[in-house]
């Protein structure tokens, strides 16, 4: 993975980065400051980024960007509501409507960001959903409605915070029969035989229903999706 601070490739099991950022371990008090600092990287680098998929956190080519999103969109079976948590500027969930519409269902999307300006980049881009994107923070945000499909990112929180953050997740975001996604993406220079969410996931006690990935153009596994129910 990717430290966002300094931007160097550590670990995924990693717990501090060499230039100090913290990937577990981070204590209550610590926890607000982590959020602060985690939006302001993020929120940078997303904000000067060139391209629409680079501004929603996916380095490459378009290619690259629909090889290792598409599976966010496999466990989608039926027409239903679809929140993006950590949605940026609203890439995905404009490509998922489409990538949907070819798949013979129509989604009804829905982003969470705690970041101003890229909630009104996906506004922008989303123009005729502008109300169904939301300012907050995954770790304290109630959503004012439960929905059929919830995608999330585990590392939008420290480590000592995941298993957590799913069981809330699980019992205040999702509809009764809905389905929480969980997306990973990995880095090439990861050690891609271990690490892996749905692993963690059994580990804590939940219940993996099915594991979608995607790959690289040279055959690397570098996304995994999981459905938690």
């Amino acid at each position: 993975m990717r430290c966002p601070r300094c931007l160097h490739n550590i670990p995924e099991s990693a717990n501090q980065c060499q230039c100090g950022f913290l990937f577990n371990f981070v204590s209550s008090e610590e926890l607000l400051p982590w959020f602060t600092e985690t939006k302001q990287l993020l929120e940078t680098a997303y904000i000067n980024a060139s391209t629409p998929w680079q501004q929603s956190g996916k380095s490459g080519t378009f290619e690259d960007w629909m090889r290792l999103r598409l599976p966010n969109l496999s466990p989608v079976n039926h027409s239903g509501t679809y929140l993006d948590i950590g949605c940026a500027n609203g890439y995905l969930l404009e490509c998922l409507l489409v990538w949907a519409k070819l798949k013979g269902v129509d989604i009804i999307p829905y982003g969470l960001d705690f970041s101003s300006k890229l909630i009104t980049l996906a506004q922008k881009r989303l123009v005729d959903y502008a109300n169904n994107f939301y300012l907050g923070n995954i770790w304290d945000w109630c959503p004012p409605q439960k929905f059929d499909y919830v995608r999330t990112e585990l590392d939008y929180v420290p480590r000592n915070y995941r298993r957590v953050l799913v069981e809330r997740l699980l019992e205040e975001f999702v509809v009764q029969n809905g389905k929480l996604i969980i997306s990973q993406y990995r880095s090439r220079h990861d050690d891609l035989t271990k690490d892996w969410i749905d692993v963690d996931l059994t580990s804590w006690g939940f219940d993996v229903k099915s594991v979608f990935s995607g790959y690289s153009g040279e055959g690397l596994e570098l996304c995994r999706v999981v459905v938690v129910k």
